[in-house]
């Protein structure tokens, strides 16, 4: 990822850049950029990643068509994606109280552009969270996902123990949570956590750049659209996610400026899936 231009940085020694990659695509690399301390997250570090995607967020438009910004990734320097927070100064963490200003968690939940998480390395307790809040995982084979919240006596927050189980299935989250169960990246793509492993990271950031290239190439609103729905619709019954489904659909062709170059667009593209159809062996 070289192709790309610093358009922010946020915490002490740039703990946390955002760059956004050349080509006119729309789309933004967040880096958690603290490798000696493994991206442990102090309170500063996270304020330093909810800025981060708080300034993201902020690139929003009136107009869903016009945004500029498509997709997000999300990778770390280091051996580590983030190892968590230092339980040793838990004390701290709750004395300081986190703030919605320095929640980054809240900050990527409230991100309307699709999130893709480069996991590198592990990803500990509070950075299996920070996982959790990405809309797509890629993983290299270094990545390993451990929640310690059982081992250190700590409740988990931040939808872990529920999203999980989602991902994954009740038994399988069980087994992270209540074991502390080290889950490589073998097992988290059995168990449907990640949706690709790659052999390094160079790879990995090639995948997760040829992704968001795709989620570039679509319409702006319908992948906001999407991911705006699948996130409501996972928490609430299945009969209240279909009705928000139906309610999304009475207004999406209304909010649509140019409904003759969205017909056409999607005519082109339809034209260049049968002709990929067609020449497949």
């Amino acid at each position: 990822m070289t192709d790309r231009k610093r358009v922010a940085s946020y915490g002490d020694n740039d703990g946390v850049t955002v760059d956004e990659m050349d080509g006119g695509e729309g789309i933004i690399v967040v880096t958690m950029n603290n490798p000696t301390e493994l991206n442990v997250l102090s309170a500063g570090f996270m304020r330093a990643i909810a800025e981060a995607f708080d300034g993201i967020t902020a690139r929003r438009t009136a107009d869903p068509n016009t945004d500029t910004v498509r997709a997000v990734i999300l990778r770390a320097e280091g051996k580590a994606f983030t190892v968590g927070l230092d339980i040793g100064k838990l004390n701290e963490y709750i004395e300081a109280g986190l703030t919605a200003a320095g929640d980054p968690f809240r900050a990527m939940w409230e991100c309307p552009f699709p999130i893709i998480g480069a996991v590198n390395g592990p990803a500990v307790t509070g950075g299996f969270e920070i996982v959790l809040c990405c809309d797509v995982l890629l993983a290299s084979r270094r990545a390993v996902f451990l929640d310690n919240h059982a081992k250190y006596g700590v409740h988990p927050g931040r939808r872990m123990s529920q999203r999980l189980a989602q991902i994954c299935g009740i038994n399988n989250a069980k087994l992270a949570t209540m074991a502390a169960y080290p889950i490589d990246s073998e097992l988290a793509f059995n168990w449907g956590l990640v949706q690709q492993v790659f052999a390094d990271e160079a790879e990995l950031d090639r995948e997760c750049l040829a992704i968001a290239r795709m989620m570039s190439a679509n319409h702006p609103m319908m992948v906001k659209r999407y991911k705006d729905l699948m996130e409501r619709g996972a928490l609430v019954a299945y009969g209240d996610s279909i009705a928000l489904e139906e309610a999304s659909e009475r207004t999406f062709y209304d909010a649509l400026t140019d409904m003759a170059a969205t017909l056409e667009d999607g005519a082109q593209k339809f034209r260049a899936m049968v002709k990929w159809a067609a020449e497949r062996d």
